[in-house]
């Protein structure tokens, strides 16, 4: 059930797990957040957008399941609109989330966040910024050009060490930096 629905524009940052347990088993919010976008992927795709990013936390006592979507052109606040309509009707007809949540579905910001495969793709070419979980030759942040993605390596020409290739795995974050 939805205690409310939010539209918003705009990125998230790093959320704590969430772990809850059901009657079954321990669940935590990357279980729900895969199922979630599972549940989204082909609805999202039928209208022409992709799904960027999905959060599921706990933040101030509610449920929050965060959608960031895109699509060739950008999203207005009417495709937010629509969208968190569908997603709203989608997760009441399904038994996915027991508890009442707040739904919010944004665009996914200036420096959008690089999680998939296809974004680095998409992406090269473009100023990034890479967080690794262990350091690559003694650092953990990376700012430069993405040059190339392939083989799950992305390479980027970073501003401090030059031209790098770092495991997709080994990347614990990753965005678009885009100067304003």
């Amino acid at each position: 059930m939805v205690a409310f629905s939010v539209v918003c524009l705009g990125g998230g940052g790093f959320q704590p797990p969430l772990i809850f347990a059901t009657k079954d088993r321990i669940v935590t919010n990357m279980d729900k957040t895969k199922e979630i976008e599972d549940l989204f992927t082909p609805l999202t795709s039928k209208e022409k957008f992709e799904i960027v990013d999905v959060q599921y936390i706990k933040e101030n006592g509610s449920r929050i399941v965060r959608i960031f979507i895109d699509k060739d052109g950008g999203v207005t606040m009417g495709d937010c609109e629509n969208m968190s309509r569908i997603f709203s009707n989608c997760l009441d007809g399904n038994d996915i989330l027991k508890d009442s949540y707040i739904l919010e579905v944004s665009s996914p910001g200036l420096n959008r966040v690089l999680k998939k495969e296809e974004s680095f793709k998409r992406f090269k070419g473009s100023k990034i910024r890479i967080q690794t979980f262990k350091p690559i030759n003694n650092q953990n942040n990376f700012l430069g050009i993405l040059l190339d993605f392939n083989n799950s390596k992305i390479k980027i020409d970073d501003l401090t060490s030059g031209i790098i290739e770092i495991e997709f795995l080994d990347i614990k974050k990753a965005n678009v930096e885009t100067a304003i």
